[in-house]
């Protein structure tokens, strides 16, 4: 996944990558680097048939086990 031009993270916060299923999938946290850019290598994914769409949110560090945060991007498949 490559995203840019995302607004810096504020203390504590980290992005999240959702895959949207029936309800949303965790597919990995990640940052920002100077540029405003990011890069996630998705290891795993269930069964991508199925996923609809994806979504990034802002949450706390470490991330979430579901979307607490507001949504920056959404992409329908």
């Amino acid at each position: 996944f490559y995203a840019f031009n995302m607004p810096p993270l504020p203390a504590g916060k980290t992005y999240q990558l959702w895959a949207i299923l029936d309800k949303p999938i965790s597919a990995g946290t990640f940052g920002t680097d100077a540029g405003h850019k990011s890069l996630l290598a998705i290891k795993t994914l269930p069964d991508p048939s199925r996923i609809t769409k994806f979504a990034v949110s802002l949450e706390p560090e470490g991330g979430r086990p579901q979307p607490t945060g507001e949504i920056y991007l959404a992409g329908q498949l």
